[in-house]
């Protein structure tokens, strides 16, 4: 299915809904994909974090989902 094709579809869809509470999440959503074409900009704590967090990898100071999970479970006990 081509693009056009499938705006058309989603317009024929829309024009036919009764329910204001679904149009109105429909805009919503609409108005959310417009703002995610913005960049986002790092901030320099943020990228911080992001060299550690390479730096430990690269050390081995990593963990397996399974080993995270468990060590999550145990601080939420205390």
């Amino acid at each position: 299915m081509s693009a056009t094709e499938l705006k058309m579809k989603i317009i024929n869809k829309v024009t036919s809904i009764k329910d204001e509470f679904i149009l109105e999440e429909i805009y919503k959503l609409m108005n959310l994909e417009s703002n995610m074409e913005a960049v986002y900009t790092l901030t320099e704590a943020e990228k911080k974090a992001i060299d550690l967090g390479l730096k430990d990898i690269k050390e081995g100071r990593v963990y397996s989902s399974e080993v995270a999970e468990s060590m999550l479970e145990e601080w939420r006990k205390k």
